[in-house]
């Protein structure tokens, strides 16, 4: 979407209730499966969940309950599956197609049901039966549907990559939704597009919404009601009430026990823009507030104790009254004010009571650290050493690309001499990144290339299907540079890049001078020994005050999900000349880098429990502007320093080690809950809230401040570092 901005497992079956079908995702190439070179890897344990489940063709849709039914784990065909609304229960998992599989019939979840799975699909609607709790599921990659629960239970699930979602979760009279994660869920035009509502009587708590982007609801965006603890981590939000049939700000809460937002940017730019937040909270925390509503001031209701760490653009009103908090702190300037007076001193204990309280939530349980499987290595060294002379079998696959839209390889080496060409709508699924792999016969090609030509018309939502293979050698994995770039736009949006190793080459992803690649989701994506995992190349000549250019290059809004990056020179190289907005890094595990992430103007870039060890480069992160970090691991890191950031938000993390945090800018920092065992570095300016410096017992109370190097402790009570956004309540 343009961006405007200012400055269980079930063996396989080959019949079903005794007759017998030939299916499209198994069907026979025209690949001789007996001449590929058979591999002995294994899969990801999330692709053999997949390739293990019953497959039911789409001509017998009609009969996808009595399958689940009978063998509880069943994947389907790409196309749309028509019949009788459907009902999971425990233990059934539900896995369309990689390239999303339409069920247009609405699909339920039975009260009192775990251990589901429901991913890849587009279902006519999604809800959640009332009645007993619905605990511990995994609702992944699901697309273009409504979310209800009306009065139900939810518990301990896990929702992800909800794309062009409305979540309407309505337990106001009985029910409740507590510890529930969410990562990656936008909306596109839809009004309201969060609904989530409590009571006081079950009360819900402990859910987390991890990036979160509102794309231009047509109205209201949101509306929080009556809950007891909620945390909402990395929002981006675009014209809101964009065809004026709304009335409130874009984020709309009442009666909200303990609230913390971190990282919340986006820009109003249509004609009816409304303030940022209203809200009423009993506390409220808000970190990094870089978003421009265009309208009047926010708005924190009376008897809301508020703190807000670092922000920009419009002011909050907020009612005068001694008996509550109102700590803004770097916000609009470096200083600290405590009820609209400036702190030079140590602040009150009516207000450090606040402050701890708010700050130091002892009945939380942090995330668990992400475990990560070796990466399928299913060619190996011996087989790149002898791959010169084999047969080239590029034809054989372009010809199923051709034919089918999305070839089907088998499992197997396909060894190619020339790229292979994919458009819109195309692209290429194996049985697993440890089980069907394509190898470069030489490496002065790149194996997948591009073949769209927009010289004629702008291509604004351009996908293509990448899914369980292992991409190894050539010069690059797949190259992106369109024919006609110069003339018109190409954006990929919504594309399916999906349990792929890319190994050996000069760049995994190369996005070339082209418009824009805007909210993608990277789902268990692995770089292994490349110069770089991603490479971003933009004009050499853009410049952002003259306006957009359809060779200008930027990424938006991309989540990289369950990534490994490993042995690379540079793991991303996002040398952006128009800024690239919300992109994050969730669950990824960066191991043995020289730079993990190399950024230049990039605006809100989020890593969440990640993993950075074993780097050797300059530095881990940075380059310049700013970043946020959220319960992530710094371990053996040999660098000068572990960000080169001009300001960075960490909060809940442990560098381990005695590397400088900074070098190269005077950086100014905001540092909560986080555990340093070696120095400050260039750091000049900040604000720390409850660290703990191995090096430096000065700094480990409960709020300190920098400026300009020089201490200043205005809370003096003992820390003690806990993360508090990424946690579970108890």
């Amino acid at each position: 979407m343009r961006l405007f901005f200012i400055l269980s497992i079930f063996g396989y079956y080959t019949a079903m209730f005794g007759q017998t079908y030939t299916y499209s995702l198994d069907k026979d190439s025209n690949t001789s499966a007996s001449a590929l070179e058979k591999v002995s890897t294994g899969n990801e344990p999330e692709e053999d969940v997949y390739f293990n489940a019953y497959l039911l063709p789409i001509e017998r849709a009609d009969e996808l309950q009595k399958a689940l039914d009978t063998y509880g784990s069943v994947r389907l065909e790409r196309g749309k599956y028509t019949g009788d609304p459907i009902v999971l229960k425990t233990g059934q998992k539900l896995i369309g197609h990689p390239a999303i599989t339409i069920v247009d019939v609405p699909i339920t979840i039975k009260a009192g049901s775990s251990k589901i799975r429901l991913q890849n699909i587009n279902p006519k609607t999604l809800k959640f039966e009332s009645g007993a709790p619905i605990k511990h599921n995994i609702f992944k990659t699901i697309q273009y549907t409504d979310i209800y629960c009306k009065n139900c239970s939810l518990q301990g699930n896990s929702f992800v990559n909800m794309e062009k979602c409305v979540v309407r979760f309505d337990c106001s009279q009985s029910g409740y939704f507590r510890n529930n994660k969410f990562i990656k869920l936008w909306t596109h035009t839809k009004s309201p597009q969060t609904v989530m509502k409590g009571n006081t009587t079950t009360p819900s708590y402990g859910n987390v919404i991890l990036w979160r982007n509102y794309l231009m609801p047509i109205g209201d965006a949101t509306e929080f009601d009556q809950i007891e603890s909620l945390t909402i981590v990395g929002i981006d939000a675009e014209s809101w009430n964009f065809k004026n049939q709304g009335d409130k700000p874009l984020l709309y809460m009442r009666d909200i026990g303990n609230l913390k937002i971190g990282s919340f940017s986006g820009l109003n730019h249509g004609k009816n823009p409304t303030p940022s937040f209203d809200i009423e909270a009993e506390n409220m925390l808000i970190m990094g507030k870089n978003i421009y509503s265009r309208s009047q001031n926010d708005i924190v209701r009376s008897g809301t104790n508020f703190i807000m760490f670092s922000g920009q653009f419009e002011e909050y009103s907020y009612l005068k009254d001694p008996a509550y908090l109102n700590l803004k702190a770097y916000f609009k300037n470096k200083d600290v004010y405590v009820n609209d007076s400036k702190v030079t001193s140590k602040i009150s204990t009516t207000y450090a009571d606040k402050v701890e309280q708010m700050l130091t939530k002892k009945d939380v349980k942090t995330w668990e650290r992400p475990y990560f499987h070796a990466p399928p290595n299913p060619v190996g060294a011996e087989r790149m050493a002898s791959r010169s002379g084999k047969k080239d079998r590029s034809d054989e696959i372009q010809a199923m690309i051709n034919r089918d839209g999305i070839a089907e390889l088998k499992e197997g080496i396909y060894y190619i001499a020339k790229s292979l060409i994919i458009k819109n709508g195309q692209g290429i699924v194996g049985k697993g990144s440890g089980k069907t792999a394509i190898v470069g016969i030489t490496d002065d090609f790149s194996l997948i290339r591009s073949g769209d030509d927009v010289s004629r018309e702008n291509k604004t939502n351009v996908h293509y299907y990448l899914a369980h293979m292992t991409l190894q050698g050539g010069l690059k994995g797949f190259l992106v540079s369109p024919k006609g770039k110069e003339n018109n736009r190409l954006q990929m949006s919504s594309c399916v890049f999906k349990h792929l190793n890319f190994r050996n080459q000069k760049f995994g992803l190369h996005f070339d001078q082209f418009y824009g690649v805007d909210n993608n989701f990277f789902d268990n994506v692995n770089f292994i020994d490349c110069e770089a995992g991603i490479m971003q190349t933009p004009d050499p000549t853009f410049d952002v005050h003259s306006g957009e250019t359809t060779t200008m290059m930027y990424l938006d809004k991309n989540v990289f999900y369950k990534n490994q990056i490993i042995r690379c020179k540079t793991g991303f190289s996002l040398l952006s000349r128009r800024p690239n907005q919300l992109n994050a890094w969730i669950e990824c595990n960066f191991d043995g880098n020289g730079i993990s992430v190399d950024m230049e103007k990039p605006i809100n870039p989020i890593f969440a429990n990640c993993n950075f060890k074993n780097s050797k480069g300059e530095y881990v992160i940075g380059r310049e502007k700013a970043a946020s970090f959220y319960n992530c691991d710094f371990t053996n890191n040999d660098v000068r320093s572990i960000f080169r950031l001009q300001k960075a938000y960490i909060e809940g993390s442990r560098c381990y080690g005695t590397n400088r945090l900074f070098s190269k800018w005077s950086s100014d920092a905001l540092i909560l809950n986080t555990m340093v065992q070696g120095s400050l570095g260039s750091m000049k300016n900040g604000l720390f809230v409850n660290n703990n410096f191995t090096r430096f017992p000065d700094f480990n109370y409960l709020m300190v401040e920098v400026k300009d190097t020089k201490r200043a402790v205005l809370i003096d009570r003992a820390s003690s570092a806990k993360p508090q956004f990424l946690v579970w309540q108890n």
